[in-house]
């Protein structure tokens, strides 16, 4: 029964690891401000995920920049409608609305060269974001594999052995 439950164990460790989400908070300063915190729903750090700012008439990027170690920015507040995305790759995607000023959003004339102007995010501004789950379980596996080869170049010699007596 030990060996089921350690079998059990071993084979649905992985699902565990893997099993985290992106959580973003938003929070106002009360000084023309904001603060974007993200962390991983686990307590994993999100240094490195990329937090924009997007005003939403247009499209148009008002703040990029990628979360340092501290996991949060302060950021003035927009003039505009916006929202906050952060993006910690794939898979891991948090949008919402953003904080209105405290002098309120000013009115927005949609016009066809501001959505000319709006930078599009690239596929190569992005950067391989690695988890200590993926770490550990690459060791594992590869602790493993190991195993296994000594397992079967051990009993070969065995059976070599029993060959050779006969």
């Amino acid at each position: 029964m030990k060996k089921i439950s350690s079998l059990l164990l071993i084979l649905l460790t992985p699902i565990f690891l893997f099993s985290h989400s992106l959580v973003l908070s938003v929070m106002d300063n009360e000084d023309g401000t904001i603060t974007a915190q993200g962390v991983f729903n686990t307590g994993q750090s999100a240094a490195g995920a990329l937090l924009v700012l997007e005003a939403l008439h247009n499209k148009e990027i008002l703040f990029e920049k990628r979360l340092p170690a501290s996991n949060e920015l302060t950021i003035d507040i927009p003039k505009i409608p916006y929202q906050i995305v952060l993006d910690g790759g794939e898979g891991h995607t948090v949008i919402k609305d953003g904080i209105a000023p405290p002098d309120g959003f000013k009115e927005v004339k949609a016009s066809k060269n501001s959505k000319e102007k709006a930078k599009k995010r690239s596929r190569t501004d992005a950067t391989i974001a690695t988890s200590n789950a993926v770490t550990i379980t690459i060791l594992i596996a590869f602790i493993l594999l190991l195993a296994t080869i000594f397992i079967s170049i051990k009993n070969t010699n065995k059976l070599l052995l029993e060959l050779k007596n006969k």
